[in-house]
């Protein structure tokens, strides 16, 4: 049968390896191989030619490019400003391979640092305006790199005019004061402060004399001052001060100040015109009133009656005098008085009415009763209620009753309450006493305490049915889960107690255990309660 014989073939090319693949060779005829005939002479056969290699282009050398942060830069400075203004760059490796960067200023206001760097790098950029005059300079910065293509960034920097300092511009140029001596009113006037340069006008004030003050006195571009004169004791005549306005970087100004004082012409007001009163006999003494002076003097005030004292009785310029009623000088009915007020021989008054009426007072009812038992509940707060036309107090002596409120005015409630925990069992008395413009009205106040109630239940439960029992123990406890110690031990095996001594008003709760002869005590049994009522 006729065989395919393939002939691998191997070239190596300029340090590349190539493989051919033959055509498959058709031997000749089994004949022809034993008579010994060469394949070449065997008639009909061309000789095959021989492979040629296929070339494979070696791969490209890795080629660095440069990469900047950002396509240009711009810089600001002031005239003569020594401050730097600085700025980053950022040079990247965007190819392949490694680039080793070189960075150039073309102009001495720019300086770089550092200039030169590996793949990726960061150039600090500064510009000083140092002596330039102003304008706009404009300048190149050059990154080269051994096989990339090199990159220019523009750069400019703007060098501004140095700025005009600050100056203090103020309005009015001066002000005028007057004022009345002795009097006690202050008056005030504005100046006004403005920057008539150009930067920031940081200012302050200040004034040297006790009668003048301003304010502020410090503030930041425009804005006022508030000046203003108190002449207080001064006597009469003229007073001349400066109040000096000061900045940083500017010229001060002075504003001139005068003060002219007078000597008073007097003038007196009174108001109101008159003052009302009124009051309860052996009360507490109406609320004071006020009396407004309006003076531009010293001035003096006086009461015509004794019922009646003034707050104050003297002064200077403007004030004010407290007008008291005293309630137990003045007598039932209508009582009048005078407050004069006299200031540099001119005198002004009011007239003051004051009102008394008879005091009224009655308590009712004039006797409360509480029943309770000792250790029980205390028995319900009762109510007394107070008539009167005036204010009244009340109080009692016993530490088991206790008064809400204690004081009050015209009519209302007092609520009496009882703690029988600070009573003694049986009878216990006392005496609620009420006060009212001198009348004393009495309620008595008894309280029965009887002597503490009790009962008792009996508790029953399952026997216990092991042989090694020895008895019960009971507990008892006022709340749920709370308990402590036995109340009781029952020896042997009987089952039920009866629990006595408690207290009416009182829920109880108890629980059993069984405890053997070793003293080996079971869990609680289950919990059963009892209120006694």
């Amino acid at each position: 049968m006729p065989q395919k014989i393939q002939r691998l073939l191997f070239f190596s090319v300029a340090m590349n390896a190539f493989v051919f693949v033959c055509e498959p060779v058709v031997p000749l005829i089994q004949s022809a191989l034993a008579a010994g005939r060469l394949m070449s002479e065997m008639p009909g056969l061309t000789p095959l030619a021989a492979p040629q290699p296929i070339p494979i282009p070696a791969p490209p050398l890795p080629q660095p490019a440069i990469g900047v942060s950002s396509p240009s830069f711009s810089f600001s400075a002031r005239q003569g400003a020594g401050s730097q203004a600085r700025q980053t760059l950022t040079v990247t490796n965007t190819g392949s391979g490694t680039l080793n960067w070189n960075a150039i200023a073309s102009a001495a206001w720019l300086t770089l640092g550092p200039a030169v760097g590996k793949d990726t790098g960061t150039i600090s950029l500064t510009a000083t305006a140092g002596s330039l005059a102003v304008g706009t300079y404009n300048t190149t910065i050059t990154v080269t790199a051994v096989g990339a293509t090199a990159v220019t960034i523009p750069v400019n920097l703007t060098v501004e005019a140095a700025p005009v300092p600050p100056m203090i511009r103020t309005s009015p140029a001066t002000l005028s004061f007057t004022a009345v001596q002795g009097g006690s009113n202050s008056s005030s006037q504005t100046v006004n402060i403005s920057n008539s340069g150009s930067g920031l006008l940081t200012w302050s004030a200040s004034e040297n004399v006790s009668w003048l003050g301003i304010s502020p006195t410090s503030g930041t571009s425009n804005g006022s001052v508030t000046v203003t004169t108190t002449p207080g004791s001064l006597a009469a005549g003229t007073y001349n001060t400066l109040v000096t306005i000061n900045a940083a970087n500017a010229a001060s100004v002075s504003i001139p100040i005068s003060l002219t004082v007078t000597a008073p012409s007097t003038t007196v007001t009174l108001s109101p015109s008159s003052l009302t009163f009124s009051g309860v006999q052996g009360g507490g003494n109406p609320a004071s009133q006020t009396v407004v002076v309006n003076s531009n003097g010293n001035w003096t005030a006086g009461s015509s009656a004794t019922w009646l004292t003034l707050g104050s009785s003297s002064g200077n310029g403007n004030g004010s005098i407290a007008a008291n009623v005293v309630l137990s000088s003045a007598v039932v009915g209508t009582n009048t008085a005078m407050i004069t007020v006299t200031s540099g021989g001119v005198a002004r008054t009011i007239s003051v009415a004051l009102t008394v009426s008879a005091a009224s007072l009655a308590a009712f009812p004039s006797s409360v009763t509480y029943t309770a038992t000792q250790g029980a509940a205390n028995p319900a707060a009762q109510t007394i209620a107070i008539n009167s036309n005036g204010a009244w107090t009340v109080r009692d002596n016993a530490d088991w009753l206790s008064l809400s409120p204690t004081s009050g005015s015209s009519n209302g409630t007092i609520t009496a309450r009882v703690n029988t925990a600070t009573a003694i069992q049986g009878d216990n008395s006392t005496t609620i006493t009420v006060m009212s413009g001198g009348i004393i009205k009495t309620v008595k106040v008894t309280l029965a305490l009887n002597a503490p109630s009790s009962s008792s239940i009996r508790l029953t439960w399952n026997a216990n049915t092991e042989r090694d029992l020895a008895g019960y123990r009971v507990y008892r406890a006022t709340s749920s889960g709370a308990y402590g110690a036995p109340i009781t031990t029952i020896q042997g095996n009987t089952t039920s107690y009866v629990a006595t001594g408690l207290r009416f008003g009182t829920t109880y709760f108890f629980v059993v255990t069984a405890f053997d002869i070793a003293g080996n005590e079971s869990a609680y049994s289950n919990e059963v309660s009892k209120s006694i009522f």
